[in-house]
């Protein structure tokens, strides 16, 4: 199993005296704690028109975390794949691959705000088409540098350093997301919200659809650690997690959820042998080839706050390898 921390979003809630240029600052430092914990990933994600900032420019800020480390894996979790021109995306995503050595992912998904598709002129209706007509676009790019795209053929160069490009990551998003992850990515995206039942589910299509059960399971949760216990550890947390969950609602049009920290999410949280304890059950339903990340740094909380989780859940993790033996 690999353990690694997001999603970052770089948001300022309204009352944070935190300017987004020290939060972006914060970003930097946060890489290196997270490579120094001995995890193995850190994770960003893309919004735009946000009244908070929610981090819109995600691929400029993979590229100063991986300058910022040697080892780990940098990655989006969610990029809208409607909101990017397919050629630039390619250039980009292979320049990240050139710069770090492999060790960036490319995640894409669906787009659901419409604020984003006026603000870049897409037609909601052909979200679905578009993320799956620009994958093809980014493998032949990855794959011999000659893309074709509207009728015209592009050859991007120069190629990238890994043999296949950077690893793509799909979120099983609505009916057919696993099976849209199995098709066109290396690696399957579950969101933190989903519960056990759903992610079986996901993961099932997924390997079904892919006809092995060997592909990568990229599986998101929320959560918080304290050597004080469950409860200090969601009371270090509930302000900012509070914060996030409510903005996504008011996003969705839904009312603000009101049983925080709702009961089907599959949280981590606890101290670091709880937490490592609670990981066992991600081995036993899906063994190794599992990533799993951790979001543990919410809006809102102070740079000291998000190490202390930092470090805490490289424990967990380190606790968790041993456990399995690995």
């Amino acid at each position: 199993m690999q353990f690694g921390v997001g999603d970052f979003s770089g948001q300022r809630p309204p009352a944070s005296p935190v300017a987004h240029r020290q939060l972006y600052a914060e970003l930097l430092d946060q890489a290196e704690l997270i490579e120094a914990a001995g995890l193995d990933s850190m994770w960003v994600s893309e919004h735009h028109f946000a009244e908070d900032g929610y981090m819109p420019a995600v691929i400029p800020i993979v590229a100063a975390l991986l300058a910022r480390t040697a080892r780990i894996t940098v990655a989006t979790d969610r990029l809208a794949a409607s909101l990017h021109d397919p050629i630039r995306l390619a250039e980009d995503a292979i320049a990240l691959d050139l710069l770090s050595g492999g060790r960036f992912i490319l995640g894409l998904s669906l787009c659901y705000r419409d604020e984003e598709f006026r603000g870049f002129g897409v037609e909601a209706s052909t979200d679905a088409q578009r993320l799956e007509e620009l994958v093809p676009v980014l493998r032949a790019a990855f794959d011999g540098g000659s893309a074709t795209i509207g009728g015209r053929e592009v050859r991007i160069t120069p190629g990238p350093a890994t043999t296949a490009g950077p690893k793509l990551m799909i979120a099983a998003d609505g009916d057919h997301g696993a099976a849209r992850a199995a098709r066109l990515a290396d690696m399957l995206m579950v969101d933190p919200t989903e519960p056990w039942k759903v992610v079986d589910e996901a993961v099932m299509a997924f390997d079904r659809e892919r006809g092995n059960a060997s592909g990568e399971l990229v599986l998101f949760t929320y959560g918080a650690l304290s050597e004080r216990g469950r409860k200090a550890a969601w009371s270090d947390v509930a302000d900012g997690f509070r914060y996030m969950r409510h903005n996504y609602d008011r996003w969705m049009g839904r009312e603000p959820t009101r049983d925080l920290p709702p009961s089907h999410y599959r949280l981590l949280l606890g101290t670091t042998d709880e937490v490592a304890e609670q990981v066992s059950e991600y081995g036993r339903r899906y063994g190794d080839r599992v990533h799993l990340v951790l979001r543990c740094n919410y809006p809102g909380m102070s740079a000291v706050a998000v190490a202390e989780q930092v470090r805490l859940w490289g424990s967990a993790a380190e606790k968790a390898r041993s456990a399995r033996g690995c």
